[in-house]
């Protein structure tokens, strides 16, 4: 994998927890459709393509060992009032046990429009015996159907970029989007991508990350 750019701590995690959220995914992953549903879907519809690394950091703000378990966003507006609802978009592909170094792609099908970062899911290690971790659901990640952490937006024909997610573990392990550092890394992405799905035009993805101020630092592509 690329060196991705990395930056500071920017801001205290929202919640504790020692019980698993109940959520689910309604977004369709590009793995999960034919070629042929795709091509009638893809003037309509946008791809979004991200990266997440589900491997354990050590010694990770403190603890013995933290993991990023799940990350979720909603379309906004966002009708949805429980914390216990589903996620429009759900990566949640943590493995229990035995994880791996590196970062796994993935590419969903979504309806166009603006998404916000509307859940995600830390467990931390003080020891083998000493579990729990740190989440934050809708409710405190948005307000009045809006974002609060942060968003990014896909148009109907789109395919966009929007990051790379691990952590973060400078004062407490929080989730963090980093990113591709210049183009010709981004274009070997790209090249990877389309070696993953090749019904994924992607010489016309786009570089455009998730937008925020609390989990990542802004950047534009040279």
């Amino acid at each position: 994998m690329e060196p991705l750019h990395k930056a500071a701590f920017a801001v205290a995690l929202l919640a504790v927890f020692f019980v698993e959220p109940a959520v689910g995914q309604v977004a369709v992953r590009i793995d999960r459709v034919s070629a042929e549903e795709f091509a009638s879907a893809k003037d309509k519809k946008g791809v979004v393509v991200i990266s997440v690394n589900w491997n354990r950091q050590w010694r990770c703000g403190g603890y013995e060992n933290a993991q990023l378990k799940g990350i979720g966003f909603d379309r906004i507006p966002i009708s949805k009032s429980s914390d216990d609802a589903e996620a429009d978009i759900l990566l949640d592909d943590a493995p229990m046990l035995f994880t791996k170094p590196g970062f796994d792609e993935y590419a969903f099908v979504v309806e166009p429009g603006e998404y916000a970062l509307s859940f995600f899911d830390v467990k931390v290690a003080r020891s083998v015996r000493d579990i729990g971790g740190f989440k934050a659901t809708r409710s405190n990640l948005t307000k009045e159907g809006k974002p609060l952490a942060g968003s990014f937006d896909v148009g109907a024909g789109e395919i966009i970029y929007i990051g790379h997610f691990f952590l973060d573990c400078h004062r407490q392990p929080i989730p963090w989007r980093y990113y591709l550092e210049n183009r010709e890394i981004f274009e070997k992405y790209k090249g990877h991508i389309k070696s993953r799905w090749s019904i994924i035009e992607t010489e016309k993805m786009e570089f455009r990350l998730f937008r925020t101020k609390d989990f990542g630092n802004d950047f534009k592509l040279p």
